[in-house]
């Protein structure tokens, strides 16, 4: 078994509530929990996810029948060293914000060279917008100094569709030394249901190097 996954499992406890994110150590994680009889609940704010736990035969609960979540895992594409996050690609950011506001611990879980001093500029900032405020928001996004477009899907013509039937809109700026004031402006501008920039919900992080591990873990 692969170190990084050795470590996360150390984290559970009998009786946890605990969230699976997104990413590919995530899913590997899960692989590895299905192989065992832990006495856990499993939840998760990614379908893909909720998927791979059903084949796995793990049961997973719906958001509203938990009270708490003890501990999260969940993989980022950019991490900083105070934890603030990028989690842009997978397009479920409001959701996975919800679960880590819940979290009594959350942790990213991924490769050692995602995390660096600042948020990798090649990450874009994703929002979720409710379709009438699209162009206006890209029009905000270029009077901060950004460039903002529509993400179209791959599979099918036309833009993707959150879960809740919003508009995703990335967002790239030269880089991502003012992103709180930015996220802070693009957060309250109407019509934005949310952004892809974790601020203040990480709590430690597990990153594996080669076969070693960097465990960045706060004690709780």
């Amino acid at each position: 078994m692969e170190k990084i996954l050795e470590e996360a499992i150390k984290l559970i406890k009998p009786k946890m509530t605990i969230s699976f994110g997104g990413g590919n150590t995530v899913g590997r994680l899960l692989k590895e929990i299905a192989t065992r009889n832990l006495d856990i609940t499993v939840c998760t704010p990614s379908e893909i996810t909720k998927q791979t736990c059903l084949e796995l035969g793990l049961p997973v609960r719906e958001l509203n029948q938990l009270k708490k979540i003890d501990l999260a895992f969940d993989g980022c594409d950019s991490l900083d060293r105070n934890f603030n996050a990028l989690k842009s690609k997978g397009g479920i950011h409001v959701f996975e914000k919800i679960y880590a506001k819940m979290a009594s611990q959350y942790i990213i879980l991924g490769p050692k060279e995602r995390m660096q001093t600042k948020l990798n500029p090649d990450i874009f900032l994703s929002l979720e917008v409710i379709e009438p405020a699209v162009f206006e928001v890209i029009d905000r996004v270029k009077s901060l100094g950004g460039n903002a477009k529509i993400r179209q899907s791959t599979d099918i013509a036309g833009m993707v569709r959150t879960k809740l039937g919003n508009c995703l809109v990335d967002c790239t700026f030269e880089n991502w030394d003012n992103i709180n004031q930015v996220n802070q402006e693009l957060s309250s501008f109407n019509g934005v249901v949310g952004t892809s920039y974790f601020h203040n919900l990480i709590t430690g992080a597990l990153l594996a190097d080669g076969d070693e591990v960097v465990s960045l873990l706060n004690e709780v």
